[in-house]
């Protein structure tokens, strides 16, 4: 037996209802159209059905049927629910699914139910959302695939979709628009932080910059011990501490600078005050042809030469080498020139018309007094050599110096007699030797500097080159013959500092002027 209801209302019962056999123990819920037992349902053929069978007590079977007409009545419930006007149609040709249309033609006659609540005439000038139903056959729980049990037209209007959502009776209306309400209140919260933010990021940001171009305009001026405010410890407060520390660095170079500026003045006195105490020009001697040059590494030399003039046709020549450079060298040389002149031209003995320099006591006696007014790591050598322009003879003595190299044809003599370096022990001794000079004889006396010069390769300008050298142009005299060695061996270095500085006295005794004596 079954159970009819209609709308909440006990209608009867139908005693010939049965369920399809395809549908039995199972559960079902679908659009079906009724094809079975159409005369059961009032001429309704489209319907919601859901169908459930208990399966709780074996001998207590039934089935729960609910069925929803696809109707008037429904259409206007969900109007109602959605706020949409809905059309329900059959026999529509549609060109294809789910697509929207304008001016939809739906013949009159084949409505079924509509809520717009038009004319008749005039739905055929809708628009909207055109759906093909398709419902499952109820006899045989096939979906129908063709339009003409129905056709679903939808006119979409967001304004009453929005009033139906939001109507004073709607629950759900009302929870959406509290939410909404809150998410509004959120967003307005958010924004107003972020203005607040970002006005005092904007300030910070303007504050920082405005501080960074008063700095800018200071060392503009050259006033480099301005210093920014260091308000924060974020990326701006870094730039600002960046702008301070740059600053102190550029006000510590300016001094640095200054004092170089003032050093490298003080440098350029130094070094014409030096050039002062080299000889201007080499003496005029009746037999000896003589030259000599100094060339600084720095701004001022450690190396000393010297020609001093004597009584009797005496001519004395001095090649030193102060150990150092620089400043403390060069003032070193200056008292070391000193001493040789004061002790060369005050210590000579008349011996009647002739007076004659004791060459080795003078170095005995520069070896004590620099011993006691230099430190003990300051020392000098020294070649010292006095010449007779008489009897053409060179009496010498060498205070640890590069031997000097005398010439005569192809001979090469070094003169190495004497002693130690002086300045270290007050208590050396020095030996002296006289050597004749013959018509072409030539006197090399330098500094390790001349020797010592190395090229990119590492390797030394050498003593043995400086000889060959000599021997190759040994008719040049003494001037040209001096201009170049020092060429030779300033295009032998490479680099653009010199190690060590070059000092070179070329003496030469004419063939002509040998020969007319």
């Amino acid at each position: 037996m079954i159970t009819y209801v209609n709308h909440g209302e006990n209608t009867g019962t139908i005693d010939s209802y049965r369920i399809p056999s395809w549908v039995e123990g199972s559960r079902f819920l679908d659009l079906v159209v009724e094809d079975l037992q159409p005369e059961n349902y009032e001429d309704k053929r489209l319907f919601l059905r859901s169908l459930v069978s208990t399966d709780m007590q074996s001998d207590l079977e039934f089935s729960l049927e609910v069925s929803v007409p696809f109707d008037d009545y429904f259409l206007q419930r969900l109007k109602a629910a959605v706020g949409q006007d809905v059309l329900l149609a059959h026999k529509v040709e549609v060109p294809r699914p789910n697509i929207m249309l304008q001016n939809v033609d739906v013949p009159e006659r084949n409505i079924v139910d509509s809520t717009f609540g038009d004319d008749r005439d005039s739905l055929s000038e809708k628009s909207g959302w055109l759906f093909p139903l398709f419902p499952v056959s109820w006899s045989e729980g096939v979906e129908n695939s063709t339009f003409d049990l129905g056709v679903l037209l939808v006119e979409p209007s967001a304004a009453k979709l929005l009033a139906n959502i939001f109507q004073s009776e709607s629950v759900i209306g009302r929870k959406i628009l509290v939410t909404l309400l809150i998410i509004i209140g959120i967003f307005l919260l958010v924004e107003i932080l972020s203005v607040m933010i970002g006005i005092l990021l904007t300030r910070a940001i303007t504050r920082a910059v405005h501080s960074l171009d008063k700095g800018t305009e200071f060392v503009k001026r050259g006033d480099f011990g301005h210093r920014v405010d260091v308000q924060s410890e974020d990326q701006l407060g870094a730039l600002a501490a960046s702008f301070n520390q740059m600053t102190e660095y550029v006000q510590q170079l300016v001094r640095e600078r200054v004092l170089r500026e003032r050093m490298e003045r003080e440098l350029e006195i130094a070094r014409e005050v030096q050039e002062q105490l080299f000889p201007e020009r080499a003496p005029q001697l009746k037999h000896l042809d003589v030259s000599g040059v100094c060339l600084p590494a720095r701004v001022v030399s450690g190396d000393y030469f010297d020609y001093i003039l004597l009584e009797g046709n005496q001519l004395g020549l001095a090649v030193g080498d102060i150990c150092g450079k620089g400043i403390s060298a060069a003032l070193l040389m200056a008292n070391l020139q000193a001493t040789l002149r004061s002790n060369a031209i005050s210590y000579q003995q008349n011996g009647g018309n002739h007076y004659e320099i004791t060459v080795a006591e003078i170095l005995r006696r520069m070896n004590r007094q620099m011993c006691g007014y230099t430190a003990d790591n300051k020392f000098a050598t020294l070649f010292y050599g006095v010449y007779n322009d008489d009897d053409r003879t060179l009496t010498y003595s060498n205070a640890g110096h590069n031997p000097p190299l005398y010439f005569e044809g192809d001979a090469v003599r070094r003169l190495h007699a004497g002693g130690t370096v002086i300045g270290i022990f007050a208590d050396s001794g020095y030996d002296q030797e006289t050597v004749q000079l013959n018509a072409g004889g030539i006197l090399i006396a330098y500094t390790d500097g001349i020797v010592e010069s190395v090229n990119g390769h590492g390797e030394e300008f050498g003593e043995d080159r400086l000889i060959r050298l000599v021997l190759q142009h040994s008719a040049l005299d003494a001037e040209k013959m001096k201009t170049r060695i020092v060429d030779e061996v300033l295009s032998w270095t490479s680099a653009e500092e010199r190690g060590d500085d070059m000092t070179l006295i070329v003496a030469k005794i004419p063939q002509g002027i040998v020969e007319n004596a």
